[in-house]
């Protein structure tokens, strides 16, 4: 019905290319995990809550990224609903220029704004655990964004949101968007040995074993460290960027120039944490050099 699939007694999911759940609390009324990544996606998702005869009783975002709120505004307008996030990620929910301005580290082009552009903000509550309903777990997700959460289901399902992606990912855009890459790693080997029922990430197939998945991840993310340093040793910023780019095969334009620049910026930060690479300003250029 609509993509909605029933992995639990009361747990469902929309799969589309952001996975949102749905949470059936037995008393006409259910909880939305994430909204959908474009206006269609909310739309089924809220045509399968119809043919259910459910009320939206609240939202719980994981996260702010766009591909993970589109419903927000829907599901508030529809249902009087209130929407909770982890604290940071509720200004850049309410706030629809904070992403854009973010990546460009100030106003972006027009298009590129546009790109990034979310829905109309929304007001969003500090999603905390005592605003859950009974039996639902919060669990800190960091690495892909400010602080995101996973959410577990009294039916022992974690929505475990982009802490993980599929190998295509890796292969398709070989650097996808994290905020912090060895809390990423980190995230992913915790994942790997997590329990529970059912797990149901936002951008690859849901499974009831997601081990392997999550060992390709830390294993994916620590091997882009590796060719990244190898690139590195007296270098500016601009010259690692373009190298990068040519190592990966990436054709750049405006809106991937955004995401990657910031993206290779936070790589180059895990190998100063490491201590395998250090920078110093020469000449007025930041050069990065190996240890």
């Amino acid at each position: 019905m609509f993509n909605l699939i029933q992995c639990a007694a009361n747990t469902y999911y929309l799969k589309c290319y952001s996975n949102a759940g749905v949470y059936d609390l037995g008393d006409g009324t259910c909880v939305l995990i994430d909204t959908g990544d474009h206006k269609k996606s909310a739309s089924d998702l809220n045509k399968a809550i119809e043919a259910h005869g459910w009320r939206v009783r609240m939202i719980l975002n994981t996260h702010c990224h766009i591909d993970h709120i589109t419903g927000n505004r829907l599901f508030r307008d529809l249902y009087g609903c209130d929407i909770y996030a982890p604290h940071i990620e509720t200004f850049f929910i309410e706030e629809n220029l904070l992403e854009p301005n973010f990546y460009y580290l100030g106003v972006p082009t027009n298009r590129s704004r546009n790109f990034f552009f979310r829905p109309v903000g929304t007001k969003a509550k500090e999603l905390m655990e005592d605003v859950l309903p009974a039996g639902f777990e919060l669990l800190p997700l960091p690495g892909h964004c400010y602080n995101m959460v996973g959410i577990k289901t009294p039916d022992d399902v974690w929505f475990l949101s982009d802490a993980i992606v599929d190998a295509s990912t890796f292969e398709s855009y070989r650097l996808p968007l994290f905020y912090d890459i060895n809390k990423s790693i980190e995230t992913a080997n915790m994942l790997a040995t997590l329990q529970g029922a059912f797990f149901v990430p936002a951008h690859t197939a849901a499974s009831n074993d997601i081990s392997a998945l999550c060992r390709l991840n830390a294993k994916a993310l620590a091997d882009n460290k590796r060719e990244i340093l190898a690139l590195s040793d007296g270098k500016t910023f601009e010259e690692i960027f373009a190298d990068t780019c040519r190592l990966f095969a990436i054709d750049l334009d405006m809106d991937k120039y955004a995401k990657l620049t910031y993206t290779v910026r936070i790589y180059l930060q895990a190998l100063l944490e490491d201590e395998v690479l250090t920078a110093s300003l020469e000449d007025g250029k930041l050069v990065y050099h190996r240890l």
